[in-house]
């Protein structure tokens, strides 16, 4: 049976980073640090807030960013790669990036044990989506919703997230409820074996 937890935007911890601010949505398996690069995958959040900066060497991981409100460049050696809002960009976490642009993202780091991908869910209707992916996470960055996952109905606020453990990897079916301001929600999904 899959474990369904409801993460308030107050709970997440924010910290800097050379070229802004990052917040950890998720991080697994629990108890890891991101410091220690003893985390199997993490989801986060952040601002790109100077017009050029570089990421950190992530050597042993693979990463997947999503600009949200801007594009932005992304330098690898001599390679530019223009990145839109909505749009994501996977790259080795051992690349010397240097990032162009002012932006917020999004972000899912994982180490080859782990396979991932970053989507949107745009507000034009209510939404239904299905997954059986072993972690889901809905990353709120509009107005309030109700997500409905089996029996259980969840009021989603503007920066919460859902987190889902769907262990068994059973086929979920999701439904989402929009009021309020329009934006986009995250979808997470991470499942073992790279």
């Amino acid at each position: 049976m899959a474990k369904i937890c409801l993460k308030r935007a107050s709970e997440f911890k924010t910290t800097r980073w050379s070229g802004g601010q990052t917040t950890e949505l998720y991080i697994y398996p629990a108890g890891s640090l991101y410091e220690n690069r003893d985390f199997g995958f993490r989801l986060s959040f952040a601002t790109v807030e100077v017009d050029k900066s570089k990421f950190t060497s992530l050597s042993g991981y693979k990463r997947i960013i999503m600009p949200l409100t801007n594009p932005i460049e992304l330098v690898n050696n001599s390679k530019t790669t223009r990145l839109i809002p909505g749009r994501s960009f996977n790259f080795a976490g051992s690349d010397l990036i240097e990032s162009r642009g002012v932006s917020k993202d999004v972000n899912l780091m994982h180490t080859s044990d782990f396979a991932g991908q970053i989507s949107t869910i745009d507000d034009n209707l209510d939404n239904k989506l299905n997954s059986s992916w072993e972690y889901l996470c809905l990353y709120n960055l509009g107005g309030k919703r109700i997500v409905t996952i089996k029996d259980q109905k969840l009021t989603v606020g503007l920066g919460d997230c859902v987190i889902i453990n769907n262990i068994n990897r059973e086929n979920l079916e999701i439904k989402i409820e929009i009021s309020g301001n329009k934006k986009k929600l995250i979808l997470f999904e991470v499942k073992k074996g790279g």
